[in-house]
């Protein structure tokens, strides 16, 4: 046996081939994983290239479009079996007739239905119905179901029906939703609810409750409670029941207080039996689009004559009616007035008779109110709701000052009431709210007492009862309504009252709180008496 011999670095041969033969072995692995790397990031890089690919082909499709089918045009099938189908579509305001691929199955299409559209203008697949659209209001039913419909100015069109539609029964006043073009009704919407404009309530007011205004409330009850307690002897004297009561007065007086006990005596059904009171808020009838006013007016009386067709006293009360009424062609407002007022006239002495139902009005302003709707036969009786006298005033307060509350010791309820009517009532420099002169030049005093209304005589006992809970407060124990905490609220009421005229229209003034003063001409507080020179 030899040995190998060894290179020039003194190493045997084997050992430098097995060495060599490492290194190699390790740059192959080096090489494998890097290999491996690579075919993983061409993989990836494939993968990101295909998506982009996809996202670009996906981007590049052409828009579809959405119309709304009509009808099938026409439909056959050829000779190799193939359906060849095309359908009549509107898009917006453009009607055509266009090809139906075979994905969509042509018998199972409905007036109405959403559809898309490709590039080539081919019906390609189906949609629910749209979101939105225009809103219209049913006039007429016209034959072989196409319905007459109407927008909020009063323009008239005519659409066709959905297959959803085909059998819904739809009357005068429903809502239906139509597509973009106009023509065709697409869904029924829900009615209109005026109840926000009609409030049927029960107040907790009763004529109990109301002081000073005796002689009035005989009025109202013998106009409401007689004609449904004394039916035979209405009809006996062939005497037809008043259609309507106006209540009329200076502000804050009782006019909307007497209503609510009207309300409230026909809830309890006290010997008429069982009625409605139905409370509309004026201004808010008032509506911009041509038409709308008068229609909710209709559905006002229309709900009256529903709630009173079996026999039940049905009240309507119109709170501010200057405001809803006002004379027409005066030039005092955009002259709506000229088509609600012969609306309003027309419900309530027209063909459809009233029977069981009268109309209430609460007005400041008489003399803003259209002479047709005041005239004998309308508003029959016309109640005014004076500024209490003192007397009157005395009844007021007996309602809010009672023996109950905490008084001052050695005072009874009624002594309190007569100091404070006592202030309030008295005439000299202290309780002078202005001047006021007429074309002539003569001036006239006007005083606390002849501004004095209800609303205010019962701040004035709240001014006083909120200084005492204040007071309780502060002091730790309970205070006691005495006639100076009275005369301070009865003060600050006054001073109030004075800075209210200051920059107000005289006449205007003068008309709306009642002031006999003929022509008013200048209105001077009585803290500005040198204007008055």
């Amino acid at each position: 046996m030899t040995d190998e011999a060894p290179n020039v670095d003194g190493e045997p041969e084997e050992g430098r081939w097995r060495r060599r033969y490492e290194q190699l072995s390790e740059h192959a692995d080096v090489l494998q994983a890097k290999n491996h790397a690579l075919a993983q990031a061409l993989n990836r890089a494939g993968r990101e290239l295909r998506q982009a690919k996809s996202q670009l082909v996906n981007l590049a499709q052409p828009p579809e479009n959405f119309a709304v089918f009509v009808r099938v045009d026409s439909s056959h099938v050829d000779d190799d079996g193939v359906r060849h189908a095309a359908a009549e579509v509107v898009m917006g305001s453009r009607r055509m007739v266009v090809p139906v691929s075979d994905l969509v199955n042509v018998d199972r299409l409905s007036c109405g239905q959403t559809v898309l559209l490709n590039e080539n203008m081919v019906v390609v697949a189906t949609r629910d119905l749209p979101l939105g659209g225009t809103v219209r209001q049913v006039e007429e039913t016209l034959p072989g179901g196409r319905l007459m419909v109407v927008d909020q100015s009063g323009r008239v069109d005519v659409a066709v029906r959905a297959g959803s539609l085909t059998n819904t029964e739809l009357d005068h006043g429903d809502r239906v939703l139509l597509d973009a073009s106009g023509s065709i009704a697409l869904e029924t919407l829900p009615r209109r609810d005026d109840g926000d404009l009609v409030l049927e309530e029960v107040p907790d007011v009763s004529f109990d409750d109301i002081g000073g205004l005796d002689a009035q409330i005989d009025q109202i009850r013998d106009a409401v409670e007689l004609p449904f307690l004394h039916r035979d002897l209405f009809e006996r004297y062939d005497l037809t029941p008043p259609r309507g009561v106006l209540l009329y007065g200076p502000p804050g007086n009782g006019k909307t207080l007497i209503a609510k006990a009207v309300a409230n005596s026909l809830a309890r059904g006290s010997g008429i039996g069982s009625g409605v009171f139905l409370s509309v808020k004026g201004p808010e009838i008032l509506s911009k689009f041509v038409g709308e006013s008068e229609r909710i007016i209709r559905s006002i009386f229309d709900r009256a004559r529903r709630r009173a067709a079996d026999g039940s006293p049905v009240i309507v009360f119109i709170d501010e009616m200057d405001s809803l009424l006002r004379t027409r062609g005066s030039g005092v407002s955009s002259d709506v007035e000229t088509t609600i007022v012969p609306q309003f006239l027309a419900e309530l002495d027209g063909i459809e008779t009233l029977r069981n139902v009268m109309v209430i009005g609460a007005s400041n302003r008489i003399d803003m109110i259209d002479p047709a709707v005041l005239r004998p036969g309308r508003l029959d009786v016309k109640i005014r709701i004076d500024r209490p006298d003192r007397a009157q005033a005395t009844s007021i307060l007996r309602h809010y000052l009672t023996d109950d509350l905490p008084l001052a010791d050695g005072m009874a309820a009624d002594d309190l009431i007569a100091v404070t009517t006592a202030d309030i009532f008295r005439r000299d420099d202290g309780r002078r709210v202005c001047d006021i002169a007429d074309d002539s030049g003569r001036w006239a005093g006007v005083y606390f007492a002849d501004l004095i209304s209800g609303a205010m005589l019962k701040n004035i006992v709240d001014r006083a009862k909120t200084a005492a809970v204040k007071a309780s407060i502060t002091q730790g124990r309970e205070a006691r309504l005495d006639a100076a905490s009275l005369g301070a609220a009865i003060g600050e009421e006054y001073r109030e009252c004075v800075d209210s005229i200051t920059g107000v229209n005289p006449r205007q003034w003068a008309t709306l709180n009642g002031i006999d003063v003929n022509r008013a001409t200048a209105v001077v507080p009585a803290t500005d008496q040198a204007r008055r020179s």
